[in-house]
């Protein structure tokens, strides 16, 4: 997701947390280089990918408290 124009500030506090958790989904995705190998040279990164799975199947269960 590309950021766009800002928002409106008519949003539900429902349409907020979405966004959020979009957004935050987003970050997980992003591959970050440095960090991988950072995991690779310390010989764990299939470990670092299992809980990234892990992250992004918990994040996307959560429902909306709103």
């Amino acid at each position: 997701m590309k950021d766009q124009n800002s928002i409106e500030d008519k949003e539900t506090t429902a349409e907020k947390w979405n966004r959020a958790k979009a957004i935050f989904l987003e970050s997980v995705h992003k591959p970050d280089a440095h960090l991988r190998g950072c995991a690779h040279n310390q010989k764990c990164y299939n470990e670092l990918l299992e809980i990234r799975e892990q992250v992004i199947e918990h994040v996307q269960s959560l429902g909306n408290p709103y």
